[in-house]
């Protein structure tokens, strides 16, 4: 009787315990029931003739054959390759570095001073950052213009320069991210022994070969999954383009989302932009699918991350 009565209160404060789970985990999904899985049905505009003035009759593929003999779409669908080549060579392996670079750091009180100050910008949206930088980075009035002036030199334009503008988003995107993002790989080194650390000092290895034998293979899987996560969002560039770009830059800040909002929704094109936004969502699809498959040849036991 006693053992019943044990599992009698076991079940009930695991009960009390998956209730309170669900009530957190249920704004989450009803979000996402609303936003995301609601809407699905939208996607059939694609295949019809559908404008400002409703829905007028189907036809097929036209809008994809229509859309793929657009050259300003290849050019911001190239564009959008030239950004993720961009993300994934300088601002995803930052937030490694900064992590690895906070581990090394022995000065807790400095630690915690530089860890806030760089998860800091991520609370900031797009549109305070981009006044923040502008204003900076201004011709007339700027900070950084004002020095190279009084250094001798010329006022420089860098919000209308084709060819730095993406290094200059590049450079923006990491100051905004790389704190937060930063935050889950310490989290992850948390989790590596001091015991390796301590034998590897006692064979003689020093902090750059405990970084590389230690320290990147304690962070691998974490960095794996991260990065093939990473690919359901990364042709999502509208956001942060769309207010750092002007007309001066409009060939190399061109991406497909700011492209579909301005051909296709601002001119009442439904049916074009919901093509165009069909056929990226395809291939985020497609690429987050390739990375979790290629993920398997990573990973110690051959399974995939999702």
């Amino acid at each position: 009787m006693k053992n019943i009565a044990v599992k009698k209160k076991t079940g009930g404060r695991m009960g009390r315990t998956n209730l309170v789970l669900t009530l957190m985990v249920l704004p989450a999904v009803v979000l996402l029931t609303i936003f995301h899985y609601l809407p699905l049905p939208g996607i059939a505009i694609a295949f019809a003739e559908y404008n400002i003035g409703g829905f007028r009759q189907w036809v097929g593929f036209e809008n994809f054959e229509y859309i793929f003999g657009l050259n300003n779409f290849w050019r911001a669908f190239l564009n959008n390759w030239m950004y993720v080549l961009l993300n994934y060579l300088f601002i995803f392996p930052s937030s490694i570095i900064l992590a690895v670079l906070f581990n090394e750091v022995r000065v807790r009180w400095y630690k915690k001073f530089v860890q806030t100050i760089s998860t800091l910008p991520h609370f900031l949206s797009w549109a305070v950052v981009g006044g923040i930088w502008m204003l900076l980075l201004s011709p007339n009035n700027g900070y950084v213009n004002q020095i190279i002036t009084a250094l001798g030199g010329e006022p420089i334009y860098f919000f209308a320069n084709n060819t730095t503008f993406p290094l200059l988003y590049t450079v923006i995107a990491i100051w905004k991210s790389v704190g937060y993002n930063s935050i889950i790989y310490l989290a992850a080194l948390s989790g590596i022994s001091s015991e390796l650390y301590e034998a590897a000092a006692i064979d003689g290895a020093g902090r750059w070969k405990q970084t590389l034998h230690i320290t990147l293979p304690g962070l691998k899987p974490t960095i794996l999954v991260m990065f093939v996560l990473s690919f359901a969002s990364v042709l999502n560039l509208f956001e942060p383009l769309y207010v750092l770009s002007n007309a001066m830059v409009r060939e190399s800040s061109m991406v497909l989302d700011t492209y579909i909002f301005q051909s296709g929704i601002m001119q009442g094109h439904y049916d074009i932009s919901t093509a165009m936004g069909l056929f990226k969502s395809t291939i985020s699809l497609v690429l987050v699918l390739a990375s979790n498959f290629l993920s398997k040849r990573l990973t110690e036991d051959g399974q995939s991350i999702l």
